[in-house]
Order: structure tokens, then C-alpha cells, then sequence
């Protein structure tokens, strides 16, 4: 795959599943009936933009590791209802980074809010090193060092 970014996503049209928002928001403890502020998270595993991501990584070699993710709300989202989804993804070099930002909007078009999502990518060649030169059972060196 060609690495151009920013690369644009979307937008997915989107819903917010009460079911998976009702059981997301259990999970946190913020079960008031609410859409969780959190709940777009979910959506960032959608396969049209996981799928993306994984080829960005698998390109470069790395495995990326949530950093952080911010979200800014205009409006609440409501359970049931769709929306669009569209994501803007770029790199930064130091520290090395996937960042998604993405951008909500009602299906005409008002905005709703944004997220952030920091990525940081970690060569994959370092899982396979020792933190403190341990080598596993067999005799490779572990990212978390001792046995393999």
C-alpha cells in the first residue's frame, strides 16, 4: 500500500446501536440512559476504517498502541439515530503516530462533534526484543523480557 497521507475515510454513515450503547454504557458505569460521550469509539473498529489502519501499520512495520482520544461534542447523540462518520488520518514523526481525527455529523449534515485519536506506532520488530536483553526459552530476546 502507498502511505498518502492524510488520508480521508468516510464518511461511514453510521448508528448508534442502543443495545451496544446501553451495554457500553454499563461497562463505564454511566448507566442513565444516556449515549456515552465514549460510545464513537466503537465505531472506530468499523472495518472500512480498521481495515485502513491495519494497512497504514502492516506498510510500516508497526503495531499501533492507543495513546489518548479526545471527543467535543456541538450535540448529544441520540440512541438509534445515524450519523456520518468521516476521518482524516496523519502521521507524526517524533514521537512516531497515526492520528485519526474524525468529524460527526447528523445524515444533513450538522455538525455533532470530533474525535481525536492518537496511535503511537511501535516498530513491531521491538516485540520481538527484550526491554532488559532477557531471552526467552528460545533464545530470542522478549518484549517484556524472561520466557517467550
Amino acid at each position: 500500500m502507498q502511505i498518502n497521507v492524510p488520508l480521508a475515510v468516510g464518511p461511514l454513515r453510521l448508528t448508534v446501536d442502543p443495545v451496544r450503547a446501553g451495554a457500553y454504557a454499563r461497562e463505564i458505569g454511566a448507566d442513565d440512559g444516556r449515549v456515552p460521550l465514549a460510545y464513537p469509539a466503537v465505531w472506530l473498529s468499523e472495518p472500512a476504517l480498521s481495515k485502513v489502519v491495519s494497512e497504514v501499520c502492516e506498510t510500516l512495520a508497526v503495531v499501533p498502541v492507543h495513546e489518548s482520544q479526545a471527543f467535543a461534542y456541538e450535540t448529544s447523540l441520540t440512541a438509534g439515530e445515524s450519523y456520518d462518520l468521516t476521518v482524516t488520518l496523519r502521521r507524526e514523526e517524533t514521537p512516531p503516530r497515526l492520528i485519526a481525527d474524525a468529524v460527526i455529523a447528523t445524515t444533513d449534515g450538522a455538525p455533532v462533534g470530533r474525535i481525536e485519536t492518537m496511535l503511537r506506532l511501535v516498530p513491531r520488530d521491538a516485540f520481538s526484543k527484550g526491554v532488559d536483553g532477557s531471552k526467552g526459552a528460545d533464545g530470542r530476546e522478549t518484549a517484556l523480557g524472561g520466557a517467550s
